[in-house]
Formats: structure tokens, sequence, C-alpha cells
């Protein structure tokens, strides 16, 4: 449901910078290797990600739920929880 994707990468991992529903600019991030010790990469993705955006547009992030250590890095990087959205699409054939 996304349009106008990018794919960022490094050696932490990978960040997804897209318009999402109601052309909201979303943003997602994807750890390489989360059992590498590396604490921090996710809060650096983030980071890195922001400056890819222009200054003052808003940016909502793609958490999965139940995904604690991905909310403690977003919420680390100042985003605010906001509630969260379910898609339901007719079945297709």
């Amino acid at each position: 449901m996304r349009t106008h994707v990018e794919v960022h990468g490094d050696e932490r991992g990978l960040i997804t910078l897209a318009d999402g529903l109601a052309g909201r600019r979303e943003l997602s991030v994807e750890l390489h290797d989360v059992q590498d010790g590396g604490r921090g990469h996710g809060r650096s993705l983030i980071a890195d990600a922001l400056s890819l955006v222009p200054e003052g547009e808003p940016v909502f992030a793609a958490v999965s739920p139940g995904n604690a250590r991905s909310l403690r890095a977003f919420l680390a990087c100042g985003f605010t929880p906001i509630g969260s959205e379910v898609l339901l699409r007719p079945e297709r054939k």
C-alpha cells in the first residue's frame, strides 16, 4: 500500500522511505543482524533516514505490532505513538 518507495542501506540494515496511506511519508527500518550485539544500530539508521526527509515534513513510522525493540528505537529518536491502523481488503480472486 505504498508508493514512491526508496530503499537505502549499509552494513547496519535497510531504511525504507515511502508514501503510505493518505500520502503520509512513512519510514521503516530493518536491521541485518539483531543478534550481533550492535546496540544503537536501529537508532542510528532512523537518525540517518530522517536526514533524507526535508526538515519540517511529517514522518510516520511503520513499526510492526509487538516489536518492542523497534518501538523503543523510534521513541528514542523523538517519535510519538499516535495509534495503529489495520487495512481490510476484500478477497482477491
